[in-house]
């Protein structure tokens, strides 16, 4: 394939100013924001478009969603789809050079700056063959954008979490507002006999507000997540389907899990280490297969890195999770016995109402510290299945 020397200038400017095809395509797609569907209508049976387009929003589909009907995720597809046949992709090494010494033989003889000018393009142009011919590389175009895509639904799943948590939040700061309007009350009679003071008062009057305002940020958190998930799987922001549930998490999952075996089956799986591997089988000069060889074996590297940590962060929320258990089991034991001691007038009225308040809090953080699991141990599985290796933001 011979390039005309206009498209071979557009692509060495390209180059330039921007480190890969890819980022421009996704640059693209986050300014056209406007929602559409990916696939034909004859990609899918009747069956699938049903009910990806019914009002349920199920943990199952999220990226059949996010392929269809995220804007970002739609627009690079789309993108991808449009530029097949322009000559986008797969660039011709061979012709790649012949048009860089043909653009460099017509621009001299126009005066000594110019030539200088023009042998200075030449030279970064060279320099930059490799990278045009792996930013061109449909294979991996491709393996970016499904990054991308897999990327954004673990990402969604996430933010369902963040739902149910946040909601949960302003459960507990609900809780948290009554016990230390009690406490306010109970502060304010002391101070009218004299055991308590100004600064007492202040300061529960202080604990009441920021409860309060917890309360709004919770709700406000709820607000924006749902919007934000609602958004980036096709609905507007003000739509009301049915969200799934987060899946169950078991013990008997996590002890099950093999980290030896999942850093294999990550080497195999990353997006990262498979994109490195293409390069390195593209790369023609020293330099460029010299520095694609140090990313591979920095990034296989950092898959072992990655997997670790999320296997240990996944441990750590787990260990919380049990011990949170356990601490609600106690509390509770403590307001039972409370309950009896109020009953034979051994406890009073406070003393019940704050172990009521301490094991309800308690239950509700045990609910948030099993999301935390749930959480964790579903980024853990997305890194083994192919996000591993580009570090814990990937």
């Amino acid at each position: 394939m011979i390039l005309s020397e206009k498209k071979l200038a557009m692509v060495m400017v390209g180059v330039m100013i921007i480190e890969s095809f890819a980022a421009v395509a996704a640059e693209r797609a986050t300014i056209d924001y406007a929602p559409r569907q990916t696939s034909y209508e004859r990609e899918r049976t009747a069956e699938e478009w049903a009910r990806l387009r019914d009002n349920n929003l199920e943990w199952d589909e999220i990226r059949d969603l996010v392929h269809e009907y995220n804007p970002t995720v739609s627009a690079i597809w789309i993108n991808y789809r449009d530029n097949n046949d322009t000559g986008t992709y797969d660039l011709d090494y061979d012709a790649v050079i012949s048009n860089i010494e043909s653009v460099y033989d017509n621009a001299l003889g126009i005066s000594d700056a110019g030539d200088a000018s023009a042998e200075l393009a030449r030279k970064q142009s060279l320099a930059s063959v490799d990278t045009v011919i792996q930013n061109s590389d449909r294979q991996i175009v491709t393996l970016g954008y499904k990054k991308t895509e897999v990327t954004t639904a673990e990402a969604i799943k996430q933010q369902i979490i963040g739902i149910y948590t946040s909601d949960l939040n302003a459960k507990l700061n609900e809780l948290t507002i009554k016990q230390n309007q009690n406490l306010l009350e109970q502060t304010m009679r002391k101070k009218q006999v004299g055991s308590a003071t100004e600064l007492d008062v202040m300061t529960a009057e202080k604990a009441l507000k920021d409860a309060e305002a917890a309360l709004q940020t919770s709700v406000a958190d709820h607000t924006k997540t749902k919007q934000t998930v609602l958004v980036n799987l096709g609905w507007t922001y003000n739509a009301e389907p049915v969200i799934c549930d987060v899946p169950e998490v078991s013990n008997d999952m996590i002890t099950m899990i093999n980290l030896e075996n999942d850093i294999a089956q990550a080497m195999e799986k990353s997006y990262t280490l498979k994109i490195d591997e293409r390069k390195l089988s593209l790369a023609e000069s020293d330099g460029t297969i010299s520095s694609s060889s140090i990313t591979l074996g920095t990034d296989k590297n950092q898959v072992k890195s990655d997997m670790t940590a999320k296997y240990n962060a996944l441990i750590t929320a787990l260990n919380a999770y049990e011990k949170q258990q356990l601490n609600e089991t106690n509390l509770q034991q403590t307001l039972d016995k409370t309950t009896r001691s109020y009953a034979s007038g051994a406890a009073s009225l406070r003393d019940l109402e704050t172990a009521q308040y301490n094991y309800e809090s308690a239950k509700i953080n045990t609910e948030l510290k099993k999301y935390a699991v749930q959480a964790a141990y579903f980024t853990y599985c997305s890194y083994r299945d192919g996000l591993a290796g580009s570090g814990s933001s990937s």
